[in-house]
């Protein structure tokens, strides 16, 4: 979630309802303690992926060049607010958030932007209603007094429009505060029932003769203004460089906290951190031995010591880190207890404890040591030890072993691949510049939809805020309803295509190669996901390309050793064979054992046709359908991933329940069990807490309620995985095979193995991971062998 904060609405708020503070130097500081105060609630109420503060610049905006008056009867900012501003700017990157101010662009332009680039759902702390216009299934308003999530049914109990309207409604009504005229005589009790019955401004001017003389005469003598308003209140897109790079800089917050005497502050963040000495001498019996930051620690209970000696884990009564000890042991600690582990399983949706940007190494030693007891007593109270023994603890041994041996890369064959896209994009861009008669910047949405609507008069698919789109569904679609312009969006969407694939892999990947090796060493994240999935960075090699043919040039770079060959086994449909067999849907499962085409199957009923008659458009928007009911998807998002409306997403929805009735009953029967028991299990007892169902909120509660739908699934699918690694990992050591796991991706497993046993380990690992877990449907495991990734796919 993308957490949005309009800077100068909060603070002229807080500035207008807190009493005057300054601090010894006379510095007005009253606003800042405030304002930085509902920023960390905001930061721990709601736990966003990205938090923005956005500020309103100095001096005229564009829209200053439609009206002189624009926002001329507001009064100058309080002589104490303007100091404030400035020094809110200044510290709020240093607590890791992101600051935008652009000048000659007013923050309301910048929220809007910043809410339309965003794919995941995104909340916005403001009380300026101008911004109710952007609120949609995605985009709400958030009160933080009140806790109270605004969306579209409550824009409309408070406006009685729809959000899209709100441009027209104030077209109508005026905005006193922005200097926005409206048509004068016409109020909120006028203007809504006009938009409920024409829709919008252009069109109730259409019917002005159907309206009574005196409504219509104020309109018709202040038609001007009321298009100026209009043209006013909507948003306008503006360029941003979104650089997601702003880190917690403790000790320069530290030095800003202290010039402005922000002790308040300083002791909400600080306070509870103390830092302790890290000697060199004997620990003896440590209580804790623990990597951190590539270094690793013991401690007992007065002594904290840089270690050297790993030996030094197997005493400690607790760990953290395992995987990263494992890897200097190369042996195993029994009876270790990981606290990273542990308290990750207690809590997934938080990760579990770990060191914040703002702690010292020290001061996150001693919270380990103090806290380590009642993370374990938590642990055992969860029921935790089968999921925690029999899958984590090897997992991460396993996956220390797969960092250490890592995966070959060619830097030869990535070089010529790179070269290869940077002719292509040259060629395509004179190809794309030679039938518009003109260069652009084809990375810019704004210039594209220029020249493709306004020049060549190509027919839109869809229109946004800001215009027509051009992401890639819609020039998709384009193509399509513009047959005449095929090649020309092609040549597009191939170029997107193969930009990204240039700035992301190709141009990128061979830094990641290890000099002494010649392979590339990513780092497998044990704990980094609240389902038990595992993730990758440095690089992140479960997100290759794997679909197109310069996809597949770039996975080709990645290759055995001189004599080694390649073998990977993907399961199919694991997440949706759960589903079978944790619903027991008859018609799923028989499906299944008749080893059918669910997405044909699906898609054959939800528009009435024979399967034979299942194109691949259909097929896809099956497939969308199936997939979306593991995640709780909504008609909303089901027609925005599919390109449906709202009403036949319903309808395919509906169509789905009625399909697999079973599905249906189990959807509700999981909700009500994690309702009673307050979480949702695995077949294995990994365990996912969704407290939030029971929340008056009803964005959480939904969230929650998704979760509850999709761990058991998700989580499940993960614990296989994981298991299916162990096993084969086991398979290849007891049987002394000249081979190793390399990678995992998702729900693929991929080996190294020497080519005189390829034959005979090929099927022995296949059997291994069908059999990994008895379900009332097959674990199909598909297999293949190649001397390079791209060979695999």
């Amino acid at each position: 979630m993308r957490l949005i904060i309009d800077g100068h609405s909060v603070a002229y708020r807080v500035y207008y309802k807190t009493p005057k503070l300054t601090n010894t130097k006379g510095v007005p500081t009253s606003v800042v303690h405030t304002f930085l105060n509902i920023l960390l609630s905001l930061k721990e109420e709601l736990n966003p992926e990205e938090m923005i503060v956005t500020f309103d610049s100095k001096g005229k905006t564009e829209r200053h060049g439609l009206d002189e008056e624009y926002k001329a009867n507001r009064q100058p900012a309080p002589e104490d607010l303007i100091p404030q501003i400035e020094i809110l700017k200044n510290v709020i990157p240093l607590l890791g958030v992101s600051v935008f101010a652009k000048e000659g662009v007013e923050a309301d332009d910048i929220i809007f932007t910043l809410s339309e680039d965003c794919e995941d759902d995104v909340y916005i702390v403001t009380k300026d209603k101008d911004i109710y216009q952007l609120v949609n299934e995605r985009v709400k308003i958030y009160d933080y007094q009140n806790d109270k999530v605004i969306g579209v049914k409550e824009v409309v109990e408070k406006f009685e429009v729809t959000p899209e309207q709100i441009p027209d409604f104030l077209a109508l009504v005026g905005d006193a505060s922005d200097n926005i005229p409206g048509v004068k005589g016409i109020g909120p009790k006028t203007a809504a029932p006009l938009l409920k019955k024409y829709g919008s401004l252009e069109n109730i001017y259409k019917h002005l003769d159907d309206l009574k003389s005196s409504v219509r005469d104020k309109l018709e003598k202040y038609r001007d203004d009321a298009f100026l308003s209009k043209e006013l209140t909507e948003p306008i897109r503006t360029e941003i460089e979104f650089d997601k790079s702003e880190r917690f800089d403790e000790s320069s917050l530290l030095e800003f906290l202290e010039k402005y005497e922000l002790n308040q502050i300083k002791q909400r963040l600080f306070g509870k951190n103390e830092n302790v000495d890290l000697g060199n001498g004997d620990v003896g019996k440590p209580d804790l031995a623990a990597f951190v930051e590539d270094s690793f620690y013991t401690a007992d209970s007065h002594n904290y010591n840089i270690e050297k000696d790993y030996k030094k884990a197997s005493q400690a009564k607790y760990v953290f880190s395992y995987k990263n000890i494992y890897k200097h042991l190369q042996s195993p600690v029994k009876g270790v207890l990981d606290l990273e582990i542990i308290s990750w399983l207690n809590d997934p949706d938080s990760g579990g404890i770990k060191k914040q940007k703002e702690e010292d190494v020290s001061a996150f030693l001693k919270r380990l040591n103090e806290q380590a007891e009642s993370i374990y007593t938590e642990f055992k109270k969860n029921d935790f030890e089968d999921v925690y023994e029999n899958i984590e603890v090897a997992t991460a041994e396993v996956l220390a072993c797969m960092e250490l041996d890592g995966i070959k890369l060619s830097r030869e064959k990535l070089k010529t691949v790179d070269d290869e896209l940077a002719s292509e994009l040259n060629r395509i861009e004179g190809k794309i510049f030679s039938a518009l008669n003109k260069e652009i910047n084809l990375n810019s949405p704004k210039q594209l939809s220029e020249v493709l609507f306004d020049e060549l008069g190509i027919k839109p698919y869809k229109k946004t805020k800001t215009g027509y789109s051009t992401n890639e569904e819609s020039l998709k679609n384009l193509i399509i309803m513009n047959p005449g312009y095929a090649e020309l969006l092609e040549l597009i969407l191939t170029h997107r295509e193969y930009s990204k694939l240039k700035n992301t892999y190709t141009g990128k990947l061979g830094d990641y190669v290890n000099s002494k090796t010649g392979r590339v060493h990513s780092t497998f994240n044990q704990v980094g996901t609240a389902t038990g999935r595992l993730s990758s960075s440095n690089p992140n090699l479960q997100n290759i390309p794997q679909r197109g043919k310069i996809a597949s040039k770039v996975r080709s770079a990645f290759i055995p050793e001189d004599g080694y060959s390649l073998i990977s086994f993907d399961y199919s449909q694991i997440e949706l064979r759960l589903l079978a067999h944790l619903s027991g849907d008859e018609t799923l499962l028989e499906a299944y054992k008749k080893d059918a085409d669910i997405h044909k199957k699906t898609a054959a009923s939800i528009f009435n046709i024979d399967e034979k008659d299942v194109d691949s458009n259909l097929r896809r928007i099956a497939k969308a359908v199936n997939f979306g009911i593991i995640y709780g998807l909504s008609p909303y998002g089901l027609a925005r991933d599919t390109g449906v409306s709202q009403k036949e997403a319903k309808e395919f929805i509906d169509k789905y329940f009625k399909l697999y009735p079973k599905v249906d009953s189990y959807i509700k029967d999981a909700l009500k069990r994690a309702k009673e028991q307050g979480y949702t299990e695995t077949l294995f007892g990994r365990k996912r807490f969704v407290k939030e169902l029971s929340s008056k909120n009803k964005a959480l509660s939904s969230r929650a309620e998704r979760i509850a739908i999709n761990a058991p699934i998700q989580g499940s699918a993960a614990d296989i995985i994981k298991k299916a690694m162990l096993d084969t990992f086991a398979y290849l050591a007891d049987k002394k095979v000249n081979g190793r796991l390399i990678l995992q991706v998702h729900d693929e497993l991929i080996f190294e193995i020497k080519d005189g046993e390829v034959d005979t380990v090929f099927q022995k690992l296949k059997d291994i991971m069908e059999k990994i877990v008895h379900l009332d449907v097959n674990m199909s495991v598909k297999g293949k062998i190649g001397k390079d990734l791209g060979a695999l796919k």
